[in-house]
């Protein structure tokens, strides 16, 4: 008998699809009833679909794929399918085929795409897929409420995401221009939803200067006396720290007042070194700057000096040690997670290197073994491959390095070589930048000295003091011929006093 489906919009005929009634009543609990029961379904042999998410309906390959299905246990399901696949096996209860797309998408997750997916999750009830995306929403919130997608979420979304105080996000001030970001999508809808939401911004964490230039003269704000009262208690919250009060128990421990877990804070890291006794050190510690406070982090796996440091945007790299055995040694840390992981070790035993990022991609350039005066090498490591490969070397040995780079292509170095080749009895100062794009290198009077950064490295390149110090290096978004034109020699070196 056959079954017929109005799944199209109403200016559109509907579709009829033929299948076997002990078939489809076998398959699934839905059509069971529908079709042996005592309903006009049975009797006519037709069931009528209607009221789709989409006003169109089902693509009609979809419907006979999931019909197929019902046959053969098979189906063919892709990214441009999966959601009407989806939708067909939550109406007809095939669960296994519902658990199936389940895991489709799991495979599938991405940051580009997280929000889509845990929408459907949270739509179809696929508690696993909806966690998962979840978390990969929360670990990279103040990236994914860049997309534009995101500002179609529901109320009840945007409510569930800023009451969780796991979001990983730079500073609350984002989340009340997000919030204002959403309700401006939509303001005849979405105006009502605003007092609620804003009651979840820990407006404590703003700066005080933010809350009375730019929150409080909100006129979403301004006109709610609810909304009101919370900013003039975020503000004499302010107040009241600056005179140093020690509030109450009960204070404290609200969590409006608290930082959220996953808060991007600024941190200075101190990694390893040498302890009054002589040994090496795999103690890490951080600076919170906001909070005026020291915090112990997880022990590196190595024992470190001498070790070459770089930050990138997900990540710290530590490479590389005075120590012999922790020489070849590479580890990154993991902030999200609080986590030092292992990652391919360097190509060479060294130490007092150069280490930066360039395009995505770490270079290793020079520094200093055991017993030999230094290095020339030059390797760029991968962190999507994990792999290191080596590039043609430098032109000359450079040892006790200090980075920078211009414009994401031009690594510049200030560095020390042995005199006489391979003797290091005598040592020279020397700035050299090279071009990844190009693979060349040249010399330089100095570094482009933009800042007290790069004028302190030119600087520290004539002492002896610095040089088993590792600096992270620093990165500059400017104009190569820009930055050329801040080379000069005439430095004073007042900056070390």
């Amino acid at each position: 008998r056959g079954m017929g489906g109005a799944f199209s919009g109403s200016d559109l005929p509907p579709r009829e699809f033929r299948a076997h009634r002990s078939v489809l009543a076998a398959a699934t609990e839905y059509f069971a009833p529908l079709l042996l029961g005592d309903f006009a379904e049975s009797r006519s042999g037709r069931v009528e679909l209607r009221k789709w998410s989409s006003g169109a309906g089902p693509d009609p390959e979809t419907i006979e794929a999931v019909i197929s299905f019902m046959y053969t246990g098979r189906v063919r399901v892709s990214p441009g399918n999966v959601h009407e696949v989806l939708e067909l096996a939550d109406r007809f209860l095939l669960i296994p085929l519902k658990e199936f797309c389940g895991e489709f998408l799991k495979k599938k997750l991405s940051l580009s795409n997280s929000v889509a997916i845990h929408s459907l999750a949270h739509m179809y009830s696929l508690n696993q897929l909806a966690l998962k995306a979840a978390e990969m929403i929360r670990r990279n919130f103040y990236k994914v409420i860049e997309d534009d997608e995101f500002y179609t979420l529901p109320f009840h979304l945007i409510r569930d995401w800023l009451s969780d105080s796991e979001i990983t996000v730079d500073s609350e001030e984002i989340l009340f221009e997000m919030v204002l970001k959403w309700v401006q999508r939509n303001p005849d809808e979405r105006e009502k939803y605003f007092g609620e939401l804003f009651k979840f911004l820990r407006l404590s964490q703003m700066k005080p200067t933010y809350l009375t230039r730019h929150v409080k003269s909100e006129k979403l704000v301004s006109s709610s006396e609810a909304c009101l009262k919370l900013v003039l208690g975020a503000v004499e919250s302010h107040a009241l720290k600056g005179e140093k009060f020690h509030f109450g128990t009960q204070a404290n421990s609200s969590i409006s007042s608290q930082p959220r877990f996953g808060q991007n804070m600024d941190v200075i890291m101190v990694i390893g070194g040498v302890s009054e006794g002589g040994d090496y050190l795999s103690e890490c510690v951080g600076y919170f700057i906001d909070e005026d406070r020291w915090v112990n982090l997880p022990h590196i796996h190595n024992h470190l000096d001498g070790h070459a440091v770089v930050v990138t945007k997900s990540y710290l790299y530590v490479a590389g040690s005075m120590e012999p055995g922790f020489a070849k040694n590479m580890e990154r840390y993991n902030p999200g997670r609080n986590v030092w992981e292992q990652v391919s070790n360097l190509i060479t035993r060294k130490h007092s290197f150069g280490f930066t990022e360039v395009k995505g991609n770490l270079y290793s350039i020079g520094g200093h073994g055991n017993f030999i005066p230094g290095f020339k090498d030059v390797a760029v490591y991968n962190p999507d491959q994990d792999k290191w490969h080596n590039l043609e070397s430098a032109p000359k040995i450079l040892r006790d390095v200090k980075v920078i780079t211009i414009d994401n292509r031009f690594i510049y170095l200030a560095a020390r070589t042995p005199v006489d080749g391979d003797n290091e009895d005598g040592l020279r100062s020397v700035i050299i930048h090279y071009d990844v794009d190009t693979r060349q290198w040249q010399d330089c009077e100095s570094l482009p000295l933009l800042d007290n950064y790069c004028c302190f490295q030119m600087v520290v390149g004539n002492t002896n003091f610095y040089h088993t110090a590792s600096c992270c290096p620093r990165s500059y978004p400017l104009d190569h011929e820009e930055a050329k034109r801040k080379i000069s020699n005439q430095i004073s070196d007042d900056i070390l006093e």
